[in-house]
């Protein structure tokens, strides 16, 4: 490990090395790279949570900070219940200010179909933008997880949902946080009852690249990835051409990536797409291989993000908003 000061973003993955698996039985997963939330059994079911922030605000910050949240849940087969909310905001906030927060949060989550439990609302001079960092529980019988590490040597990597919307919102295009939306939602329901979906993942902070490496890592597998694949819209594209950011490594909530056995892609695919979902194979998972990408029919490694693509961005002061989440 380095002693030097990190870059703001994620953490980088070898700081995670300090976590340890717990040794309590109940504890179905654990902490880890590429786990998007920690699974308990209690009594016949699944509890599963996740932690999220959103370290902006807008018009939007209340519906934003449950769906990455909730992202989480799907993604490992389970649906979203219940709801805490810490809310920090700076010096100056006003009290409709935080009511109107509030407000938002109430209505996402009754939208939503999942109930506010708790939380606490402060005003703090240790935070310079209003954070929301919002924990929350779902369940699912245990024989519907799909487990973060389950994925198998040569399995096909499916992507549901085009790539990059968050980050793509966040620098010029906040219409598609409406359409197409951050939520896995559909995607993930579609997915979890099919045998041969071995494992999903949520595409967050280090784009599709890093989300794909995380997807194979955790079961210790590498990603083949192909670039001509993977679905973009077309103001990614642009805003990634214009301001020389690669794509890849661009915040990338709203996509969803799977392990699929190649017995069960075309039903994969026949699924998401009668769910409205669009769907492609972008690649596979393989053991004893280095990560690679596809590219214009040229093969080159494939690149970890350590920092987002839409934070180097900012970096130039050319939005207001950093990227809102990360996940473990």
């Amino acid at each position: 490990m380095s002693s030097e000061p990190l870059e703001i973003g994620k953490a980088p993955p070898e700081v995670l090395s300090a976590l340890r698996a717990s040794a309590d039985r109940a504890v179905l997963q654990g902490p880890g790279v590429g786990r998007d939330a920690a699974i308990v059994r209690w009594g016949d079911e699944a509890l599963v949570a996740t932690t999220d922030p959103i370290t902006f605000v807008d018009v939007d910050a209340g519906r934003l900070a449950l769906a990455v949240n909730a992202n989480d849940i799907f993604a490992v087969g389970a649906e979203p219940r219940w709801l805490l909310v810490t809310i920090l905001a700076p010096p100056g906030t006003s009290a409709d200010a935080l009511q109107a927060l509030l407000a938002q949060l109430q209505d996402a989550c009754e939208d939503e179909r999942v109930a506010l439990v708790g939380g606490h609302t402060e005003v703090t001079d240790a935070v310079s933008r209003t954070v929301v960092s919002c924990t929350l529980i779902g369940s699912a019988p245990p024989d519907a997880i799909v487990p973060s590490d389950g994925a198998q040597d040569s399995d096909l990597i499916l992507q549901a949902g085009p790539a990059a919307v968050e980050g793509t919102a966040i620098l010029g295009h906040p219409q598609l946080l409406e359409h197409p939306g951050i939520s896995i939602a559909a995607a993930a329901r579609a997915l979890r009852a099919i045998d041969g979906v071995h494992a999903m993942h949520d595409v967050t902070e280090g784009g599709i690249a890093t989300a794909a490496l995380e997807l194979a890592e955790a079961a210790e597998l590498s990603p083949e990835l192909i670039f001509d694949d993977i679905i973009w819209l077309p103001e990614t594209l642009a805003v990634c051409e214009a301001r020389k950011l690669d794509p890849l490594g661009l915040l990338g909530s709203g996509t969803l990536l799977a392990a699929v056995s190649p017995d069960s892609a075309d039903r994969a695919l026949a699924d998401l797409l009668s769910a409205g979902v669009r769907a492609s194979m972008i690649g596979r998972v393989r053991a004893g291989i280095r990560a690679t990408l596809s590219h214009g029919g040229q093969m080159r490694p494939l690149p970890r993000f350590a920092r987002d693509e839409a934070l180097r961005a900012l970096d130039n002061k050319e939005s207001p908003h950093p990227p809102s989440e990360g996940s473990c």
